[in-house]
């Protein structure tokens, strides 16, 4: 099914909420009010250490003890996930709020820059522990915490690393399975072609663009970068350099500066001349083309059958690791 993203930039409102008294922008975040005189409802805090990183972890009022037991496991496998993809934490510190909605599953996240670094996500009440190991959403909000921000005309890289990396980290976490990415970037990356009317990824933010487009830049990259590297260094090395010379949420960085830190990191020029051709252009790809020389051939709603006599199947398994 069609994934729907969460924005990730640091909005204005984000920005605004550095001025108001902590327990207020908690509980604002969380979408509750605060009356005068009311009760205290403070959000229940516990710190997690994971992955060498001290989450702090913000329930609002609405979970019962189980279901928050599980949340942290949730956190630590998915901060595991993402350490194991960059060689480390990408922070040495931030927070998770959990806000409570009706039903189950994991609905959505959001990662905010200011005033310190956070991940807001709404989680059902009902969630089970079988749900939160599928989820998704978590990780894919930690790799947001990976890369510098950018300016809002160039979202789609942000959105795109992180829709890319996190079923690439979920996979080498034991996570999923690489029938399962394949299939899933098969069904997505359709979304991220221009369309008519297109100007690039830098000039035209849809949904599709954003996220799907963006993702379609790493998947190229990856590619790309691997064949010049003989399968050895690829986005993966390539954002491990980003995060290595100071590059993380916390930090503003124009595109063009990521891209050639990320290039330096590989040797190469392969991030850099792809923007060239994609982000002001809209570029064709052929998609169906490309599986066929990964050897990724489409098997039903959300998997894809592997072949490894394929010419570009080595740099596919080279990708999951």
């Amino acid at each position: 099914m069609p994934r729907s993203r969460p924005a990730a930039a640091s909005s204005p409102c984000a920005r605004a909420c550095g001025a108001l008294p902590r327990r207020a922008l908690l509980l604002g975040l969380a979408g509750l009010t605060l009356p005068a005189h009311a009760p205290a409802a403070e959000p229940e805090v516990v710190v997690v250490d994971a992955a060498g990183a001290r989450l702090e972890l913000q329930f609002a009022p609405g979970f019962d003890a189980p279901l928050r037991a599980a949340v942290q496991a949730w956190v630590r496998r998915s901060a595991d996930a993402v350490a194991g993809y960059f060689g480390r934490f990408p922070v040495p510190q931030a927070e998770i709020l959990i806000v409570p909605v009706d039903g189950r599953g994991v609905r959505g996240g959001t990662a905010y820059a200011e005033p310190s670094l956070l991940l807001r996500l709404r989680l059902g009440r009902d969630a089970t522990p079988a749900e939160l190991l599928d989820d998704w959403i978590m990780v894919h909000e930690m790799v947001h915490l990976a890369v510098p921000r950018v300016p809002r005309p160039q979202n789609w890289l942000h959105e795109g690393v992180a829709t890319y990396v996190e079923g690439v980290a979920r996979v080498q976490a034991g996570l999923s399975t690489p029938q399962r990415l394949w299939g899933e970037l098969v069904r997505g990356m359709p979304h991220g072609l221009p369309r008519e009317g297109d100007r690039g990824l830098d000039l035209t933010p849809t949904w599709g663009r954003t996220y799907w487009g963006g993702a379609l830049f790493c998947l190229l990259a990856d590619v790309q970068a691997r064949r010049r590297s003989g399968g050895r260094a690829g986005l993966q090395q390539a954002l491990q350099g980003v995060l290595a010379a100071g590059g993380h949420y916390g930090v503003d960085w124009p595109v063009a500066r990521i891209l050639e830190v990320a290039d330096t990191a590989l040797g190469q020029t392969t991030l850099t001349e792809l923007h060239a051709l994609m982000g002001r252009c809209p570029a064709a790809v052929d998609l169906t083309a490309l599986w066929q020389d990964l050897g990724v051939e489409p098997r039903g709603p959300a998997e894809a059958a592997l072949h490894d006599d394929a010419p570009l199947a080595p740099l596919r398994r080279a990708i999951v690791g």
